[in-house]
């Protein structure tokens, strides 16, 4: 009853309070309200991108089930199989240069060949709008084609222009709009062209080792009996050799992708949180120390600690839920606005809805945050005696709280770390940022409270205006801990982003383009090998060239364990994930040196050796004598590690994770791949004379490639570079809070320096002076913490070479440094206009 009663009471005067209005909250609100929206927001994009692909899924995939296979057709007996069971359409696609008749232009392609049946789920949309059939038909000799708008764009071509694919040509009937079972992905080779199976089997594109990936795509009557099928088909036929994905798990990249980035932007989303953190106790002090008298008047009349603590509490609680809550609306409505701005232009069906999960963590992160960093204040307000609140106590910082408040605020800063990791798709990683916090925390505080004492001991400063804002920067109750404390770590989020971004394009742009092949060649015959090095030869740009036979193959079982069961280090994965493209040689390739083993003799002809690369044993857990076997062409083939190599793939050079002795490969149906190095001003004459020589082969220049892995690496990079200045933005308007708290103080000093004969701009230049000096010592500290962190990322995480972009963070720093100056002179605005009189006559 007791407790009850404490209860009533205690909100009957947190309702009294908040008639007052929300005036010293509005730090408060917008910290938790960005923090929460950058939660939730994240949160309900991911969820809504992957329910839209399982929505989708059967679009997505083309089918209920697909069966995969590299290099060759389903036999007749497997495809019979198939049709007996359900629809079933077969899709063709491989790379092809294509040549524009009007003026030979030509342009790499990733090719789809469609049967009458495709698509089974979904439709295909073009423009102008007509059935997939007829646009694709044969017709006055010439078959028909879809291309995406970016070929037409390159090649200069117009509907109803004719291009040639191999040896036959082809009419341009529409601009393909849509295709429902495109695989996003962050960027592809060449544009789309979609042509029949009839139309490609004309073009004799398609030969004997050829790199053509053939899918199979299965409607069934009863969708959940796709599983059944998937383990009828693997034990009817073992040693098919494919591959089989059941609509479930249509897109799993996509998944994988969204996956991490939900992630990676949580987590810098909650960073911009605990910032705000700053602002929360701030602003809970900041409004306890306006309320002295009134929390000493109620001392005196006999009211409860307890009560007064569960008071403001609950104030603090009704608060925070309106700042999450308006977090939680903004970030719910961003899928709604993201489909009504973009619609099918976005890179993933998006299914918007409220997704209850997603919403609960963001509101207990924004609620957790709140205490955390409020219940401090509130315990010291707390203890303090009425006698001392009525000699002028103003709230100190450093009062002790009591040891059950204390308590409480480890018990929610420790629930706020398990809501962290247990929401978190990587525990590690999640742990790893926690503990990353915990330094930055600590590091910061402690270089703030370095600044006070260096600026309190430094000989002042001959010039006025210096001298007044060092000395603002050291007094008591001054702003400069929390100003550098939270402007320090939003600037430091900043300089790791750019500082990564700058290494990661410096390295596309700089030092890949300087030692990387200008083409790759694929799909050469075996038949063309001999005239593709003559040519090679002949041509005077050609500064080297190389060229290996390829295959395709699965890896399926180390060491004697299938993989589905072997133990994979997450860095390589992507080597089990599907087809790898395999080779065989005599000799050491160029660009590798061995570090374990040996290699084989050049006229090797005995038991099945293969060569891996040291990072891949390593995470296989493999070592020399160990076994791999592979899966090729529906053969499984198992090799002894003979040899271990290193290898440095940013230079591009070509090379292959798995390098078999001759004297097993070589019997299989192969193609060449070949790599030219070539100077840029002779790239135009070699890509020319290749693709007129060899009309089959497809020609990768590297350079396109790097510019959109450059554009792709940007287009990442600006969504962290929006979620950190969500963070900088969180502690400016700690700085904002700090400002306002101390505004009253200020007011007082502009007034003694007027009656001292100051003038508006000598106080001016001296607040001015105080805020550069604070955005210069968080600046400063910013550029150290965050180029010790980008280090650390490109280094170890990376593998990769740091090198320090002054440029970008001189402007990131000078960014910084101009909105702390202003947002500091702002907040001091109206002490530059206050009349002396008013105030002396108070005092």
């Amino acid at each position: 009853m007791m407790a009850w009663a404490t209860l009533v009471q205690s909100w009957r005067l947190a309702r009294r309070e908040l008639r007052g209005g929300l005036h010293g909250f509005g730090v408060f609100l917008g910290c938790l309200f960005l923090g929460v929206f950058a939660i939730s927001a994240i949160g309900s994009f991911t969820a809504a991108a992957q329910k839209g692909l399982l929505a989708d899924a059967g679009a997505l995939l083309g089918g209920d089930l697909e069966v995969r296979m590299t290099h060759r057709p389903l036999s007749p007996e497997q495809e019979a199989f198939l049709r007996q069971r359900g629809d079933v359409s077969a899709v063709l696609e491989l790379r092809s240069m294509v040549r524009s008749l009007a003026d030979d232009q030509r342009a790499l392609v990733e090719l789809k060949a469609v049967d009458g049946s495709y698509p089974l789920y979904g439709q295909i949309l073009s423009n102008p709008a007509q059935p997939m059939t007829q646009a694709l038909e044969s017709r006055d000799g010439h078959f028909g084609a879809l291309a995406e708008a970016a070929l037409l764009q390159r090649l200069q071509l117009q509907v109803g222009d004719n291009i040639q694919l191999g040896e036959v040509t082809f009419t341009l009937r529409g601009v393909l709009a849509r295709e429902p079972d495109r695989n996003v992905s962050a960027f592809s080779l060449g544009p789309r062209l979609l042509v029949s199976q009839a139309g490609l089997e004309a073009s004799g594109l398609l030969q004997p080792g050829s790199l053509v990936s053939y899918a199979y795509r299965i409607r069934l009557p009863d969708r959940e009996s796709t599983e059944a099928l998937r383990q009828q088909l693997q034990t009817q036929f073992p040693d098919a050799g494919w591959r089989l994905r059941s609509w479930r798990e249509a897109a799993p990249r996509v998944r994988y992708f969204l996956d991490r980035m939900n992630l990676n932007l949580t987590l810098v989303g909650l960073c911009a949180l605990l910032v705000g953190g700053l602002g929360v106790a701030g602003a809970v002090r900041g409004y306890l120390a306006g309320k002295v008298l009134h929390i000493a008047t109620l001392k005196c009349l006999g009211a409860p600690a307890a009560v007064i603590f569960l008071a403001y509490l609950l104030q603090v609680l009704l608060l925070g839920a309106l700042g999450s809550g308006l977090g939680l609306a903004g970030g719910a409505a961003l899928p709604w606005l993201l489909v009504w701005l973009f619609g099918d232009q976005l890179p993933v069906p998006l299914a918007p809805g409220l997704f209850p999960e997603v919403l609960l963590s963001a509101a207990l992160f924004g609620l957790l945050t709140a205490l955390v960093f409020s219940l401090k204040p509130l315990g010291s307000a707390r203890r303090v005696s009425p006698a001392v609140l009525f000699r002028g106590y103003t709230l100190n910082a450093s009062e002790y709280p009591g040891r059950w408040v204390q308590l409480a605020i480890a018990l929610s800063a420790l629930l706020l770390a398990t809501l962290a990791v247990t929401t978190a798709s990587d525990q590690r990683l999640a742990l790893w940022f926690i503990a990353g916090v915990l330094v930055c925390f600590g590091l910061f505080q402690l270089l703030a409270k370095v600044v006070i004492r260096v600026a309190a001991r430094l000989p002042r400063p001959s010039r006025p205006a210096l001298r007044l804002g060092l000395g603002n920067i050291h007094r008591r109750g001054a702003p400069a801990a929390s100003a550098i404390f939270s402007l320090g770590l939003g600037l430091t989020a900043l300089v790791v982003i750019t500082q990564v971004q700058s290494n990661l394009r410096a390295l596309v742009d700089d030092t890949l383009p300087r030692q990387a092949p200008a083409y790759f060649i694929l799909d050469l015959q075996p038949d063309q090998v001999a005239a593709f090095d003559a040519l090679a030869k002949t041509l005077p740009e050609v500064e080297r060239s190389e060229r290996y036979p390829t295959l395709r193959g699965r890896i399926t079982a180390i060491a004697g364990v299938p993989v589905e069961q072997a133990q994979i280090a997450p860095e390589v994965q992507w080597a089990v994930r599907g087809d790898r493209y395999l080779s065989y040689a005599s000799e050491l390739p160029n660009g590798s040196s061995l570090s374990a083993g040996a290699w084989w003799p050049a006229d090797y002809q005995g038991p099945a050796l293969v060569s891996l690369t040291a990072d891949l044993a390593k995470g296989f857990g493999v070592d020399i004598g160990d076994q791999i076997s592979v899966n090729v062409l529906g053969r499984e083939v198992t090799a002894r590690i003979a040899a271990l190599r290193e290898v440095d793939w940013s230079t591009l050079e070509l090379n292959f994770a798995l390098l078999f002795a001759p004297g097993l490969l070589e019997s299989a149906p192969q193609t060449h791949l070949a790599a030219v190095h070539v100077p840029p001003e002779g790239e135009t004459a070699v890509f020319r004379a290749v693709t007129q020589a060899f009309p089959n082969v497809s020609v990768i220049g590297t350079r396109e490639v790097l510019t959109n892995v450059t554009l792709t690496l940007e287009r990442i990079g600006a969504a962290f570079t929006a979620m950190a200045t969500l963070v900088l933005i969180s502690g400016l308007l700690v700085l904002a809070g700090a400002v306002s708290a101390d505004q009253h103080r200020r007011i007082h000093d502009a007034v003694i320096f007027k009656v001292c004969g100051a003038t508006r701009r000598d106080i001016l230049a001296a607040f001015a002076a105080e805020f550069l000096l604070l955005g210069l010592c968080a600046g400063l500290l910013a550029a150290l913490v965050g180029s010790l962190a980008a280090w650390g990322v490109l280094e170890g995480l990376m593998d990769s070479d740091f090198t320090l972009a002054p440029m970008a963070l001189l402007g990131t720093l000078a960014a910084g440094l101009a909105a702390t100056l202003l947002l500091g002179l702002l907040g001091t605005w109206k002490a530059l206009g206050q009349k002396p009189a008013a105030l002396l006559r108070e005092d």
